[in-house]
């Protein structure tokens, strides 16, 4: 019993060195992820070559990722609660492996696709699993700023295959990027059990982890802050997914820029990301508070996400990089608030998994909506309809009661 009072007793114990170990492990292990699911939009042009695929089946090789995430987001936290952190993480990289390499191997959509969907399994684990550990090893003052570290896996992800996966495709083909993926998650899924899958911190529950799993399971799947939080992340994702996927094809249209420039262009929020979401962890940690950050950001994102309609490329320079440094804010703090929120650490796996189902869910809504009003009222209305997602943000954020 007093090992699970120690654990859950965050606000009265320090971070352990060895904790900044394990977080930048954790960090390289989840990277596999994104790097994987975004290794389709750069080299779609290859694969619609090699594979014969249309514009509509090249983008279901993205959108199974969405489905397979929203399906597995709440048995994914189950899993996690009952398998620990060591089995979790060989399923989460295993599955990335697995589904990489025979995505490499495939000699025909169906099966390429469903090597997507595997992938899309691992990611759902890996979305769970690093915050739940992150709330185990770190006190509560400090937990802001790792969360806000472990938060650049995705933009680290997106950016290195953004910038690896063309020049690998001219060399070796679209196949190459694959083995390159599968490379990459075998290398870090090793290094993960070897530092953070064997440690005592993270390992077993104690002796009374079913009657926890039973009584706090519930209690946290009938948490309203919780289900808040998700319901604003997944605004959030909504908007700045489905605002993201069509800003190349905008600025190429409409302000005439070549395809490689406003690829560039739209990266500079990813890129910047890297660097604010830890600012912004680091922040709510000075300021004690995680709603007051993120409740700026969407603030913030509620203006500037339809500006782009009323800009020159000059103003759009400064716009996209004003939203890397906004944008950081919120998923940061929305990730710290939910395993906070959960009350008891050995819960943080399946709070977590309620925020994913919010952030597949706007990924799955945004760029539909975004397309759909592009193509039948114009982009005005569609960039307008942004806002809209951000203000939904903002009101289910600032009705959490969270710290």
């Amino acid at each position: 019993m007093s090992d699970h009072v120690d654990r859950n007793s965050s606000a009265e114990r320090t971070t352990p060195s060895r904790a900044w170990l394990i977080l930048a492990v954790l960090l390289l292990f989840s990277v596999a992820a994104p790097l994987n699911q975004f290794k389709v939009p750069p080299i779609i042009p290859l694969l619609m070559g090699a594979l014969g695929l249309s514009v509509g089946r090249a983008g279901l090789l993205m959108s199974v990722f969405a489905v397979t995430g929203l399906i597995l987001a709440l048995p994914s936290g189950f899993i996690f609660q009952r398998a620990g952190s060591r089995l979790t993480g060989l399923l989460a990289g295993g599955a990335i492996v697995v589904g990489a390499a025979l995505g490499a191997l495939s000699q025909s959509t169906g099966l390429l696709l469903a090597s997507r969907v595997i992938e899309g399994i691992g990611t759902s684990f890996m979305a769970v699993l690093a915050p739940a550990i992150i709330a185990r090893w770190f006190a509560r003052d400090d937990r802001g700023t790792a969360m806000g570290i472990w938060s650049a896996w995705v933009p680290v992800g997106t950016a290195a295959m953004l910038l690896l996966a063309p020049n690998i495709g001219e060399v070796s083909g679209w196949r190459g990027v694959w083995w390159l993926g599968a490379g990459y998650a075998l290398a870090v899924t090793v290094l993960y059990l070897s530092v953070v899958g064997t440690t005592p911190s993270t390992g077993a529950a104690p002796p009374d982890a079913r009657s926890v799993l039973r009584v706090g399971a519930g209690q946290v799947l009938r948490n309203r802050d919780i289900w808040l939080l998700a319901a604003a992340f997944g605004a959030f994702n909504a908007a700045v997914i489905g605002a993201g996927t069509y800003l190349p094809t905008f600025l190429t249209n409409e302000r005439g820029l070549t395809l490689a420039k406003a690829s560039l262009l739209s990266s500079v929020p990813t890129l910047i990301t890297i660097v604010s979401a830890p600012g912004g962890g680091l922040v709510s940690d000075r300021v004690g508070s995680r709603k007051k950050p993120f409740l700026i950001g969407f603030a913030v994102a509620l203006v500037l996400l339809p500006l782009p309609v009323v800009l020159g490329v000059s103003g759009l320079i400064i716009l996209v990089a004003v939203q890397g440094l906004v944008f950081g804010l919120i998923p940061t703090n929305i990730f710290a608030a939910a395993v906070e929120a959960a009350a008891d650490e050995d819960q943080s796996g399946l709070a977590m998994a309620m925020i994913m189902v919010g952030q597949n869910g706007g990924t799955l809504v945004g760029p539909a909506l975004f397309g759909a009003l592009a193509e039948r009222v114009g982009w005005a209305a569609a960039f307008v309809s942004l806002s809209g997602l951000a203000g939904l943000g903002l009101v289910a954020g600032w009705l959490a009661k969270v710290r």
